[in-house]
């Protein structure tokens, strides 16, 4: 199965549609693709609540029921932090392919296989939820976020080298650090989580070192 996947990917990726076709077909292909990937985004986020289980009670008494839901706290922690990170790919995603003029056989095999391991993320924070202080949960979130981040990066590298962004919008693809930050920080997590699983996911908040760094040069700019 694995094998038949990857073929399928390699016979997409040498495709070369988006040089023969017209300026409406090349539309055509660059909405589907948009529309599709807007679907995965939306229903792996709606997915994420489903994480959340329900607590088993033998006998209906309110007070045990409130009891079993605040003491869920690592199901609803997985679930905001994958919130958050499928949040932050989906946005990252929509400025990449805002800045692409037209979409080729690569782009396209590359994003299915990045939307494959969207679509994936709901099951390891099914994992982090229940088994939060286990370092192998740690490490499936970890690899899989990071693999992710390294996808977004080969598809970053292909339409620049391929030439595919549109020039008005080459700024959208500024800042190559932030773009390699996610799968470095979720790379290094992973021998942290062999040492404590708290401080692991805690490491994952360097991810957001980018838009920390933002929004303090804006309150400078304002101050001035």
């Amino acid at each position: 199965m694995t094998t038949a996947a990857v073929s399928i990917l390699r016979d997409v990726a040498t495709e070369p549609f988006a040089e023969h076709e017209s300026t409406s077909e090349r539309a055509f292909d660059y909405d589907r693709t948009v529309a599709l990937s807007d679907g995965v985004f939306a229903i792996a986020l709606t997915l994420l609540v489903l994480n959340i289980s329900l607590p088993h009670l033998m006998h209906l008494h309110s007070g045990v029921l409130g009891h079993r839901l605040v003491h869920k706290n690592g199901e609803y922690i997985s679930y905001v932090v994958s919130f958050a990170v499928i949040a932050l790919l989906w946005v990252r995603h929509h400025r990449l392919f805002r800045a692409l003029s037209r979409i080729d056989g690569r782009v396209t095999a590359l994003n299915l296989a990045y939307l494959a391991f969207v679509a994936f993320l709901p099951f390891p924070t099914r994992v982090l939820g229940v088994y939060g202080g286990l370092p192998a949960a740690v490490i499936l979130y970890a690899i899989t976020v990071a693999i992710l981040g390294l996808l977004a990066a080969l598809i970053r590298y292909h339409v620049r080298e391929a030439r595919l962004v549109d020039p008005s919008r080459a700024y959208e693809l500024t800042g190559p650090g932030s773009w390699l930050l996610a799968p470095a920080v979720f790379i290094a997590s992973i021998p942290i989580a062999f040492v404590n699983t708290t401080i692991a996911k805690l490491f994952w908040l360097l991810i957001l070192t980018p838009q920390l760094a933002r929004w303090l040069r804006s309150r400078r700019r304002a101050q001035h």
